[in-house]
């Protein structure tokens, strides 16, 4: 069989609806998934003990569990206890539920790079923990944390591919749709793989942008 590319022309549309919702998933997922690794990192470092412990057991188990299992649990076991869900929303719960506690591990690692003494510090000037953490803590934790952070969005970006197996119309459904019709699979999996290449290009770059402005931030300080 000799490849035609031509084909691509008239597929094109339902790829780019596709990637369009690869898009919005990817960055719902972050804005989901970025305060939630924020609380975990705060309660790994919460004064009670019991938290601590029930924070790591939950962080391994969840970091554990492969993200397509918990994408199966949303979508058919969360009927099973009378709660059922779109595909869109099911996947955005799975993936925010999994990358939540990434984050968690990666914020908590930025928060472990401020000194403890700017804690007790800002105590003694009679700050707020609230005021402590996002004026004071937070700024300092940001360099830190980017690089691995972003590294991370990669991860989504590709881990949205799962969604197709609920049936959310995103970019890897759409290539399989097209090319069940087409019989031209490789042509449509080689355009979408350019694609998942292309929006990986720009988080990597981001990444080298971070790493680069967390580099002269260290060396500021």
């Amino acid at each position: 069989m000799t490849l035609d590319f031509s084909i691509l022309g008239t597929v094109w549309p339902a790829l780019l609806r596709g990637t369009t919702v690869t898009i919005s998933l990817t960055s719902i997922v972050l804005l989901c998934a970025t305060p939630g690794g924020i609380a975990v990192a705060l309660l790994r470092s919460a004064p009670s003990p019991t938290v601590r412990t029930i924070v790591r057991a939950a962080s391994w188990i969840f970091r554990g569990i492969p993200p397509l299992l918990l994408l199966f649990l949303a979508f058919f076991g969360l009927p099973v206890v009378g709660l059922t869900l779109p595909p869109m929303p099911s996947a955005v719960i799975a993936m925010t539920a999994y990358m939540s506690f990434y984050f968690g591990e990666v914020f908590h690692s930025g928060l472990q790079s401020v000194a403890r003494g700017q804690w007790q510090a800002c105590k003694a000037l009679g700050l707020s923990p609230a005021r402590t953490l996002f004026r004071i803590i937070l700024p300092q934790t940001i360099p830190a944390a980017l690089p691995p952070y972003i590294s991370h969005a990669t991860e989504i970006l590709k881990g949205t591919a799962l969604a197709a197996a609920v049936a959310v119309p995103e970019l890897t459904n759409a290539a399989k749709q097209v090319f069940v019709v087409t019989y031209r699979p490789f042509e449509i999996l080689l355009a979408a793989g350019a694609i998942y290449a292309v929006l990986d290009a720009g988080l990597l770059i981001l990444q080298l942008y971070g790493e680069r402005w967390a580099a002269r931030r260290r060396a500021a300080r």
